[in-house]
């Protein structure tokens, strides 16, 4: 299995890639992050033989994806276990990944065979485009119904987002704060020269994080939160994944678009990292769809059939704290209090935003709260 992070740097270009574009509403409590047990369940449904057999001849896929490199390597590595197909890994953020995966597929260059990203109003865009391959696995039907598009996107895992911080560079009081404070810790003076943040314009989870303060949540939060936030002059990432390196490094004491998923990847690893997710929480769904190009397409199909399978899933829970788009599939570490969930630190979120996902506003190709978050913060 090999892993390359060769993404060139590109700037997010919309070409009309986005479009006015309704997801099912999903609001706060039609979501249980974690999940209590799982449910009776026959027997999950299964890839044809034809396929796997096919799959197995091309012998490799190239897979596009937003998460960490190192977890999901491990992730990855369990298919090709299971069938002996190699993944080359391929990682970015979710708005210059799509717009480079675009950019290859208009001109001819096909490279991708699955893509994962975090805003599904572009993969709607690209099949309307006729560049997302119409495709249903087996392992479907076990997706809750408010976290796929039957054929065209499914939802690979579900993602908290909160606060986090080192605790080698914060004092006991700090952390006392952190913990009880809510997001108006992100404003407090002792926190310049100290923190971190991710531009909105990196890719769709940093978008909806982004978008509760300036959307959704303008009422509460708005323009003079983030204005407060900035005059901390805080260290600005174009992609969250090396913000959370350099936290865990020791380069920054506390930053914000804490992922349940990567947070969990650093402690597992032995990482001081610590995180708390203040009310409301935003989420976002991690997604993945199969190009229509794609020069690999029966194992991107055998692919995308194990990633929405109940094993698929649970595999992440080897690496990351994810929950499962799936309700029979269940961290098995929560039940027994294991890692994080046996540290006194650790909450589950209590209140999910995800209204977003209705929002009107979100789906606005403008996406005009990124230009008012660069104002902001002087981009």
């Amino acid at each position: 299995m090999k892993n390359t992070n060769g993404l060139p740097r590109c700037n997010f270009t919309r070409r009309n890639l986005m479009r006015m574009a309704a997801v099912t509403g999903l609001g706060a409590a039609s979501l249980s992050l974690f999940p209590k047990g799982a449910l009776a369940q026959s027997p999950a449904p299964q890839p044809s033989e034809d396929l796997v057999a096919a799959a197995k001849a091309e012998g490799t896929l190239t897979f596009y994806h937003t998460t960490a490199i190192d977890p999901t390597a491990v992730w990855t590595g369990a298919f090709t276990k299971k069938y002996g197909i190699t993944t080359q890994n391929v990682r970015g953020p979710s708005y210059p990944l799509f717009e480079r995966w675009l950019t290859e597929e208009r001109v001819g260059q096909h490279v991708a065979d699955v893509i994962q990203i975090t805003d599904t109003v572009l993969i709607e865009s690209a099949h309307d485009e006729k560049l997302i391959a119409d495709y249903t696995p087996a392992s479907a039907a076990g997706i809750r119904p408010e976290m796929k598009k039957e054929g065209v996107w499914y939802t690979a895992f579900v993602n908290a987002m909160g606060i986090a911080w080192n605790s080698k560079l914060v004092s006991p009081e700090e952390e006392k704060l952190i913990r009880e404070g809510g997001w108006n810790v992100l404003t407090d003076p002792r926190w310049k020269g100290r923190i971190a943040t991710g531009t909105p314009a990196s890719g769709g989870s940093s978008y909806s994080y982004v978008y509760m303060f300036l959307g959704g949540k303008r009422d509460q939060f708005g323009p003079d939160f983030l204005a407060k936030m900035a005059a901390l002059k805080p260290q600005i990432y174009d992609s969250k994944s090396p913000m959370y390196d350099r936290l865990a490094a020791g380069e920054h004491a506390i930053v914000d678009q804490a992922s349940q998923s990567d947070m969990g990847g650093f402690y597992l690893k032995g990482a001081p990292i610590r995180w708390v997710f203040p009310t409301p929480t935003p989420a976002n769904l991690t997604v993945q769809t199969i190009s229509a190009g794609a020069p690999h397409p029966n194992a991107a199909r055998l692919f995308q059939d194990w990633a929405m399978s109940e094993e698929g899933q649970a595999a992440w829970f080897s690496v990351a704290g994810v929950a499962s788009a799936r309700e029979d599939t269940v961290d098995p570490r929560k039940a027994a209090k294991a890692d994080w969930y046996k540290e006194e630190w650790y909450k589950d979120p209590e209140n999910l935003y995800i209204d977003y996902l209705s929002d009107p506003g979100y789906v606005d190709p403008a996406k005009p709260i990124i230009a008012e978050w660069n104002q902001i913060f002087g981009r």
